[in-house]
């Protein structure tokens, strides 16, 4: 098997080395061990639910060792795993099962409640508690000891074929399921070892969410196709994040903005021992200077700042850039920029950043509308506004679909924010355009402070006077508890912000 089959190759050839660490669980598993389980998995699924190649097996829990192993034994037998947001709220996850339409449905114990909820209500053949726990099926638990550990008969697996199914966050409206295949999982790796210049045995922590892209591909499985060791957490955690960095000798770490503020927050920061990590990379947002500068004066480490999306990639870039860019493209990603006339911009010039590789998705799943519009003769179309730089750097300048003309001159709420961001009293903003009888749309902040302070527009209107052109400088404001924010990204959604302040006053 070229695809699938990472875990049983390195189980047979370096069965001793450590794979996974599954704090919550104190549990360790060398390659072997892990390859033991994900041919105990593949024979329960194919055996005892008769899932086969194509099908598709749904999954809602909480990082977790047997999450991982149910994922690498569905990749033996072809059939496509679909990780379920498990922030969301009951109703909100029959979209996913009637996109979908998975034939099993594994679960853990913390969401038990969850499922019998939505149990009556779903077309699921076998629901499975990864927990010893048959109230609503069977649990692994009940069958594990009389499943085989040898390898599962091989299945012919393809390059296009399709490993995982990741819901987009929705930025702009409904998630579309996006199509990870073997091939564009294996690329991303190895571009990812490349780029990065991984080595053989890397340590990571892995506290991201598996039903977000960033929780598979950033980190997790390039370092299991190097030989690398994961050491898994329920969720971000700062102050558990410090300690294990210092314990369990973390080589490198993957985290987005807000998480790298919530580190420099703990009270274990000052102290924490980060010796061991040869580098950060950072993504999901811009990285702000002030969290650069901290990490590079307090721990003498370099934070790389990344972008990808979960249709390509997600690392595209080496991340090997000065502050505000995201340095070279990957050894095998092509990109261009395309003006609003089709053509290329001039040198310097802004363009719409468009993606042609391996490392790409298959499409939309069950959208074939949205997969045409996104790609084209074999691009795809980011939605992202960039810049190259003299020395080949790029630099995200910010959302196609955010920009705004005021007076017939672009604005970009990218560039406006990353000034912002650096005032000491704002926590969090975002700049939208807003209707404007003079000059077509003007911008509007919307604000959030740090606890116990005030900012007034006309305060933030003086700090951006000096930064930016005038036009540039927001008309309108409003501040607010917190900005609606993707579950698993933290992306600002602005097309929220747009329903609920999206008029040209200070309310």
């Amino acid at each position: 098997m070229l695809y699938g089959d990472w875990i049983g190759r390195w189980g047979k050839s370096c069965p001793e080395v450590e794979a996974l660490v599954d704090i919550p669980r104190n549990q360790r598993l060398t390659y072997g061990e892990l390859n033991d389980q994900v041919n105990r998995l593949a024979y329960f699924l194919s055996l005892r639910l008769g899932i086969a190649k194509g099908d598709r097996v749904a999954v809602l829990a909480y990082n977790r060792a047997d999450y991982i192993a149910l994922f690498l034994a569905a990749g033996r037998l072809g059939a496509i795993l679909v990780p379920l947001n498990f922030r969301l709220a009951v109703d909100e996850f029959y979209y996913f099962f009637q996109d979908a339409a998975p034939r099993a449905f594994f679960f853990d114990r913390d969401h038990l409640e969850t499922v019998r909820e939505l149990q009556p209500r779903l077309k699921v053949d076998h629901f499975v508690c990864l927990d010893p726990d048959e109230e609503l099926g069977p649990s692994l638990a009940s069958d594990w000891d009389r499943l085989p550990a040898d390898p599962p008969p091989e299945v012919d697996l393809k390059a296009g074929d399709p490993q995982l199914i990741i819901y987009t966050s929705g930025t702009t409206g409904l998630p579309k399921g996006v199509i990870l295949t073997y091939g564009m999982i294996t690329w991303n790796s190895i571009n990812t070892h490349l780029g990065w210049g991984l080595r053989r045995g890397e340590r990571t922590i892995l506290h991201s969410a598996l039903f977000y892209t960033a929780g598979w591909n950033v980190f997790t499985l390039p370092l299991f196709h190097g030989l690398g060791t994961n050491i898994l957490i329920h969720r971000f955690e700062a102050d558990l994040i410090l300690e294990l960095i210092e314990r369990e000798r973390v080589t490198v770490f993957f985290a987005v903005p807000t998480m790298y503020q919530m580190l420099i927050d703990s009270p274990r920061f000052p102290g924490a021992d980060c010796s061991s990590i040869r580098f950060l990379v950072s993504g999901g947002a811009p990285l702000t200077e002030k969290i650069f500068q901290t990490f590079q004066r307090e721990k003498g480490l370099h934070l790389r700042e990344g972008y990808g999306l979960t249709e390509a990639g997600p690392n595209l870039f080496m991340a090997d850039g000065k502050l505000k860019t995201v340095g070279r493209p990957m050894p095998h990603v092509d990109l261009k920029l395309i003006g609003t006339d089709g053509k290329p911009p001039p040198a310097g010039g802004e363009g719409e950043l468009l993606v042609r590789g391996d490392m790409l998705c298959a499409g939309y799943w069950n959208k074939p509308e949205a997969t045409a519009e996104a790609f084209q003769n074999g691009w795809f179309s980011t939605g992202d506004l960039a810049q190259v730089e003299a020395d080949g750097h790029y630099r995200i300048v910010g959302r196609k679909k955010d920009m705004f003309i005021s007076g017939g001159v672009n604005i970009y709420p990218a560039e406006i924010e990353r000034c912002l961001e650096t005032h000491p009293r704002v926590a969090a903003v975002a700049v939208i355009g807003v209707p404007d009888d003079k000059w077509g749309e003007v911008g509007k902040v919307c604000l959030v402070t740090h606890p116990g302070e005030q900012l007034s527009l006309e305060e933030l209107q003086g700090f951006l006077r000096d930064k930016i052109a005038k036009y540039k400088i927001p008309k309108y404001g409003v501040v607010l508890e917190t900005l609606p924010r993707t579950v698993a990204s933290e992306k600002v959604q602005k097309f929220i912000l747009k329903e609920r302040h999206g008029r040209a006053d200070n309310l």
